[in-house]
């Protein structure tokens, strides 16, 4: 059995200014809000992507990053570092198309 740990929240490891997923999508559209947008289904989907994204053993939880606690469970060769030899757990997330995930939902 791993042993796991939390990585940081989806404040302090992507956006400053979200407190969640959900608050970073929704100021994504600005002023103009998701009017003519599915919401509920662009954060869904928005959650998938990141969550296959990210290396098999590290996952989005609500707001929380949770992933191995143990160096010798970590397989995360392939997937952007910081400075400091962390997953970038940022890096992943931008390299989401966001944009294409709220185009797939955007109301006739």
């Amino acid at each position: 059995m791993t042993t796991t740990t939390s990585y940081g929240t989806w404040n302090n490891r992507v956006d400053s200014y979200g407190i969640n997923l959900q608050t970073s999508a929704i100021e994504a559209f600005g002023s103009e809000g998701p009017d003519g947008f599915d919401f509920d289904a662009i954060v869904s989907d928005y959650r998938t992507a990141i969550n296959d994204a990210l290396p098999d053993s590290v996952s989005l939880c609500g707001d929380e990053f949770i992933g191995p606690y143990y160096e010798a469970d970590c397989d995360f060769d392939g997937y952007p570092t910081d400075e400091g030899g962390r997953l970038d757990i940022k890096a992943i997330v931008e390299s989401i198309d966001f944009w294409e995930i709220a185009a797939k939902h955007e109301n006739a």
